[in-house]
């Protein structure tokens, strides 16, 4: 599946409202693992970056929670959607859009996030790999 190109709103903001609308549709059951940035990266043919940032922004509404090595699992109560009543001071506690600063940081913290879990990777590896030799 490929996201429209002729639209101005970027493609991980395209990803996310998808995820979205299967999240308040109740196709994606809260408690439920949200597809991976893989799975997603392989879906609509996008960088993982692009991914990787649908599911930030499903993170900072709220909607989503990780847990490392497991994955994104939706929140578990949902929260209002925008526009409904939130109770006392809930224009205080309103959302403001990330800035283009904020979500190039998070990209490049995500960035170095994956290459130290890469590196764990390489260090499990080699571990491995003397343990083996040292048995020989």
């Amino acid at each position: 599946m490929s996201l429209p190109r002729d639209t101005h709103t970027p493609p991980y903001r395209l990803v996310a409202d998808e995820l979205r609308q299967l999240i308040r549709s109740g196709r994606i059951k809260p408690g439920e693992r949200v597809p991976s940035s893989r799975d997603l990266e392989a879906k609509y043919d996008i960088a993982n970056m692009t991914a990787r940032s649908a599911l930030r922004v499903l993170r900072d509404e709220g909607l989503i929670y990780s847990t490392p090595g497991r994955g994104n699992f939706v929140v578990d109560p949902l929260p209002p959607e925008s526009g409904e009543p939130q109770g006392p001071g809930e224009s205080e506690g309103r959302r403001q859009m990330p800035s283009a600063e904020y979500l190039e940081l998070s990209e490049r913290l995500d960035a170095l996030t994956a290459k130290v879990d890469d590196l764990l990777g390489v260090f499990q590896q080699l571990a491995s790999f003397t343990e083996r030799q040292k048995k020989s």
